[in-house]
């Protein structure tokens, strides 16, 4: 079922990216293109696309979690990037679930610093798909943006996602 939904989602980001019309990747033509809905369309594929699986306190990328996910998402991520709009970034966002400190205590971390290392680790295995731009960054925000539905210290929460933000 997460081979058919991400295969439609590699389609619609296809079509959409057809439909655009032909512009420069620098210097878009911002007059054919409402920014704001294509920034809004691109946020809403990518919170498809996070990476998941990381172990307690670990910033490791899970090697085969990451293999399948490069394999099928990270096309749609390096065609986002390529059309990105002047004052736009791609964010990697590292996140953490909510057991442990925010900041560092004693010999622990703290969550900001995990999730950072998060977003680094999975920022760099990016790049080493070929997926390299300055306009690629990556932040730590630790346990402050929960999934919905899901408890606060669940492993689930311990993701990295990505979305499309002004600089």
């Amino acid at each position: 079922m997460s081979r058919i939904s991400v295969l439609m989602l590699i389609s619609v980001f296809l079509a959409f990216t057809a439909c655009g019309g032909k512009q420069a990747k620098d210097t878009p033509n911002v007059g054919s293109m409402d920014w704001g809905a294509w920034v809004k369309a691109s946020n809403k594929q990518l919170e498809k696309v996070p990476v998941k699986g990381f172990a307690y306190k670990s910033s490791s990328v899970p090697a085969q979690k990451w293999d399948k996910w490069a394999r099928t998402a990270a096309p749609v991520v390096k065609g986002i990037i390529d059309k990105l709009p002047k004052g736009y970034v791609f964010q990697v966002t590292g996140h953490t679930d909510a057991r442990g400190p925010e900041e560092p205590e004693g010999n622990k971390p703290g969550n900001i610093k995990i999730s950072q290392d998060r977003a680094n680790s999975v920022r760099a295995a990016l790049k080493r798909q070929g997926i390299n731009s300055p306009k690629l960054t990556a932040k730590g925000v630790g346990s402050a943006q929960p999934l919905e539905g899901v408890s606060t210290r669940s492993a689930t929460q311990r993701r990295v996602s990505f979305v499309v933000v002004p600089e």
